[in-house]
């Protein structure tokens, strides 16, 4: 069965935060595997992932997923 990444690694919408270096995004609403698995992902991470995350930091994890290093559920 094939996996559809479009409904478990949606486009994300990029802001900009004033005195953050990079572009955000906001997970909150991503599917719940995939906030959780991208929760873990971002452990130790600098940016308080509650609220927003950097944008290369969600582009690295779907590529991950995609790429089969994480999984999702």
């Amino acid at each position: 069965m094939a996996t559809d990444f479009d409904s478990l690694l949606p486009n994300l919408k990029e802001f900009s935060i004033p005195d953050t270096p990079f572009k955000v995004v906001d997970p909150t609403a991503l599917p719940d595997g995939t906030r959780q698995a991208f929760d873990e992902f971002l452990s130790g991470s600098t940016l308080p992932q509650a609220f927003c995350a950097y944008s290369h930091d969600y582009s690295q994890f779907c590529k991950k997923v995609r790429n089969g290093e994480i999984s999702i559920g």
